[in-house]
Order: structure tokens, then sequence, then C-alpha cells
């Protein structure tokens, strides 16, 4: 499981599905006792085992790069494919990707083969989102697989899905909704087991470093909470947000915590979310100071948080408490000239399966993607080898694995 914030945006419901392009070959799924696992025409899901470890990378060029990830961390390059460039945001929705099209303010969707990584276009992309380019600054999905896109113009457009994953349709009711002044990362948060959700974006264009909140309805139509937008700080100029529960023990959710890159102040916020209305209320000592710049943020399941300092080009551990307090492990870890977007990867070593955690980090202008190890206890960030140079300069990082 990973999470991640801004502008790699990745939603997991508890749903099913039938993945398309896994391969021909296929083995004995361990996890149910000498079946063996199908694909295809059989209408059988591939076995967890074939799927492969994949990060992907926008790039400045109208490439996406591609690579596989080995049990030991490192990183094998996949053919590239044609995608937009300089697009400054990621989302997933099972398996598929979807990449913001700034040029024609649209949206590109692929299918990946979750077996070799190969990439296909989904059927109709790039979906438009209905307006002249300039945006989106953002898009991700959302519950019930509803894609939403942040405007420049300051509004927030919906997409209904269409007849395969990946594909969207018409504009959701009432779309586009109000957004502030120039909204930009959103989050998704769940009130628990209910089926109520809550989107959250940044407005780096208020005054306040307002956080925009909103709840949904099945149809997917935004509805302001009251008290949205939620203050930060003056000239905070807010960017990322990361929803990131806290766990008591492994697979329990706790405390439900939204936080935010406080970019022009060079903290972190971190907010409270009211399981009943989805409300924000900053945890005692917000905001918490980081290095300068902090931009992308990720998150594991062992209640570390990690925060790229764009203008440090270093990258910053945290231990999240059950109160929401943020406490520094170490210090930050050099990313040579890195200030893009980073990924969280946990994966699965030769060992011991999901043994193994992983932070690969953009590094735009040397062309190279860095690889810092987690240790699993304590958070700390260590380098494992040197920065693996690439084909066209990488902006944004996601990981898709089983």
């Amino acid at each position: 499981m990973l999470r991640a914030s801004g502008p790699t945006s990745v939603f997991f419901l508890a749903l099913s599905v039938f993945w398309t392009g896994c391969g021909t070959t296929h083995v004995t799924c361990a996890a149910v006792s000498n079946s063996t696992c199908g694909c295809g025409s059989s209408g059988a899901i591939a076995c967890p085992a074939d799927f492969a470890f994949l990060l992907y990378a926008t790039t400045t060029s109208n490439q996406i790069l591609g690579f596989s990830i080995s049990s030991s961390g490192s990183l094998s390059a996949l053919p590239t494919t044609t995608g937009p460039a300089n697009s400054g945001s990621v989302a997933t929705s099972f398996n598929t990707l979807e990449f913001a099209d700034i040029s024609t303010n649209s949206v590109d969707s692929v299918t990946v083969d979750q077996v070799t990584g190969a990439v296909t276009p989904v059927q109709g992309s790039p979906f438009s989102l209905g307006t002249a380019g300039g945006g989106p600054t953002s898009i991700a999905i959302g519950p019930y697989g509803y894609l939403y896109a942040t405007e420049p113009n300051g509004t927030i457009v919906g997409l209904n899905t269409a007849s395969e994953v990946g594909a969207y349709g018409p504009a959701l009711p009432n779309s586009p909704y109000p957004a502030g002044v120039a909204p930009s990362q959103m989050a998704f948060a769940a009130q628990g087991d209910s089926g109520t959700f809550f989107l959250y974006a940044s407005d780096p264009g208020d005054s306040i470093g307002g956080i925009l909140a909103y709840s949904f309805d099945l149809s997917g139509s935004l509805t302001p909470l009251q008290g949205s937008p939620f203050p930060t700080l003056p000239n905070a100029n807010p960017s990322s947000v990361l929803f990131a529960p806290y766990f008591p023990s492994q697979g329990t959710q706790g405390t439900q915590f939204l936080l935010v890159s406080l970019r022009g102040l060079a903290k972190v916020a971190v907010f409270a979310i009211d399981a009943n209305n989805g409300g924000l209320t900053a945890v005692p000592g917000s905001p918490f100071s980081v290095g300068n710049g902090p931009g992308a943020l990720a998150a594991d399941v062992s209640n570390h948080v990690f925060v790229m300092n764009a203008t440090d080009h270093t990258v910053s551990a945290f231990v999240l408490g059950s109160n929401g307090v943020l406490t520094a492990v170490g210090s930050p870890v050099s990313v040579g000239t890195a200030s893009g977007g980073m990924a969280y990867a946990g994966y699965i070593s030769s060992a011991e399966p999901f043994s193994s955690e992983a932070l690969f980090v953009a590094d735009t202008a040397a062309s190279a993607l860095w690889t810092l190890d987690i240790d699993q206890t304590t958070g700390q960030l260590t380098p494992s080898r040197q920065p693996l140079p690439v084909s066209s300069p990488p902006l944004q990082l996601t990981f898709l694995g089983p």
C-alpha cells in the first residue's frame, strides 16, 4: 500500500477488478491452495506473484518513462512511451495511469500491463476537461472512480466514469465547482466504513493559505463543508496535501490527519480530520518546521512521513504521532539537485514478502532518479546507490504494485 500527495494522487477502494493485459504465463497462486492463476478471456485475475513492481515518470519532453523495480530496489528501464510534456500530475485507477495535459487541459489515460509494464492508450483518450489549455494544475481519482481536476481559474472539474476503467464521460452534476482563487493539489479522506468521503484542495492563491474542503454525494457532486476554506497562515502558499491516518497497529487506522506543505513558510501544517463532518482542526504545535520550499509529501503505513524540500534539494523524515505531532528523524538527506516528485514503494524481497521499502525521487535538473532506503522501524532515509541517469528529465513519479 502507498500513500502519496500532490502531483501524484492515488485512492484505494475496497473493490474487485479484473486486470487487463496481464500476460500469457502465470504461476500457481501462493494465496490460494493448489489453484492456478489465469488471465484474459478465462475471466480469472492474474496472479499477484506475476505482477511486477513498477515506477513511472512524467518528463519535460513527450516521453513517459517506465521502470521495473527489483527485489533489491534497483530500477531497470522499460521502453518509453509517448505522453504529454511537462505533466505535473499523475493519478492511478487500478491498472491505469492518468496524466494531466496542461497544453490542452485534458487527461491522457493508459492501461498498464502489470506483468510486463507495457502501456496501452485507453480508447477515447485524451479526455477533455472542457476548456482551453492552461490547466489542469492537478488531477485525482476519487470515490466511485470519478475524476477531479483543479483549474487555475478557481474551479474543480469533475468527470463521470465511462465504459471501462481509465475512461471518462460527461461532466458530473453541477461541475465545475467553485474552488477559491487558484486550487492546486488534492487529497481524499473516508469517513470510516460509512461510504462518506471528503475532498481537500490547497489554494496557494488564498491570502490566508486556505484549504478547501468538500463532501460528496453518490453522483460525485461536491458541496463545500462548513468552515471551508480552513486557514493555515498568511503567505503560506500551501501546495501538496496528504491524507495520513495514524496506525496504532498494523492494519488498524486511528485518527485521520491531513498534512499540507506550506511552501512559503518552510513548514508543514497538520490537521486532525473530524470523522463526523470532515472539518479540520490544527494539531498541537502545527505548523512544523521543515526544509526550505517544502513540496511533495509521502507516507508509509508505519507512521513515517517524508517531505521534499525543493529549495534545499533534500528529503526530511518524520514520525507521525497519535496526536498528529511530527517528530524529526535524523537530518534531511541530500538528493543532488532534486526538487520534483517522490514515490513511496513497498515491494517484495526474495527473503520475506513486503519486507522492503524505498522512496524514489525525481531530479529534473540532473535527468536522474534517486533511491532512498527506508528503515521500517525508525523511518530513517539512506541513499542506497548512485542516482540513476535517465533519458529525459523526470518531473513526477508514481508507483504501481500488487
